[in-house]
């Protein structure tokens, strides 16, 4: 092994340079070296080469996962996303012309991180688990947003309002990936987009409404407030007027 390592690297003076080398830990290129601390170095310094110093510049950071070098939330779910396929229904959420609460409530519906009896029990919080709505099975995010039987009264009414059969997801996230809405018709897509949101919404207010009120559930007025909701966005979103949802 050559006795001076630094004068077989291409002449580099690495002496005081410290690299993070795996498992290995962190080495000091001061010394001698083992023959495989030799072999990464060349590497190193193989990869190093083909990058120019441009001395008229001064150093900056650059997002390279995007064109323009510059970070994007976009840029960092593309990175995260293998194969292309989507993991995460960003413009399901942030396309749908809804309230911003709305949709940031949307947001932490997918990530599964509303805060729900189970949620609570999590983070260290003795209590008894039990759905507000249901009153008989545990209170999850896509038990509450998808899956309870009273919840589901909702979505057979936004099925019935566009005449169709569908079947929901496992998870919110999953449901909101799924959410294609070519078939409606370009009419009546953007209440579509708009429709799963304003069922978690609905779903999410009634809820607190029976945990920190002393009210009982009414279905009635469950419908009641989300036909009004969706109707008085998409209103909002269309340049016409029209007299109902279905009128879309």
């Amino acid at each position: 092994m050559h006795p001076y390592p630094c004068q077989r690297m291409l002449g580099f003076r690495m002496c005081g340079i410290r690299l993070v080398m795996g498992l290995a830990g962190l080495l000091s290129l001061q010394g001698r070296f083992n023959d495989w601390e030799i072999i990464l170095l060349e590497q190193l310094l193989q990869k190093i080469q083909v990058f120019r110093v441009q001395r008229e510049e001064e150093d900056r950071v650059i997002w390279t996962a995007s064109k323009d070098g510059v970070f994007s939330v976009r840029s960092l779910y593309s990175m995260l996303e293998p194969g292309g396929l989507p993991l995460f229904p960003s413009e399901r959420i942030w396309r749908a012309r809804v309230p911003p609460k709305v949709a940031f409530f949307a947001w932490e519906a997918s990530w599964g991180k509303v805060l729900t009896q189970e949620q609570l029990q999590r983070r260290g919080f003795s209590l008894a688990n039990r759905c507000f709505l249901c009153l008989s099975e545990e209170e999850t995010v896509d038990h509450l947003l998808l899956h309870c039987i009273k919840t589901r009264v909702l979505w057979n009414l936004l099925f019935s309002l566009f005449g169709i059969s569908w079947t929901l997801s496992c998870s919110v996230k999953s449901t909101l990936l799924g959410w294609t809405g070519g078939f409606v018709g370009k009419r009546r897509k953007k209440a579509w987009q708009m429709a799963p949101l304003c069922i978690f919404w609905t779903v999410w207010k009634e809820r607190n409404r029976l945990a920190f009120g002393d009210e009982d559930l009414s279905l009635q007025r469950l419908k009641y407030s989300f036909v009004c909701n969706l109707w008085y966005w998409v209103r909002g979103s269309l340049a016409e007027s029209h007299s109902s949802i279905v009128s879309l």
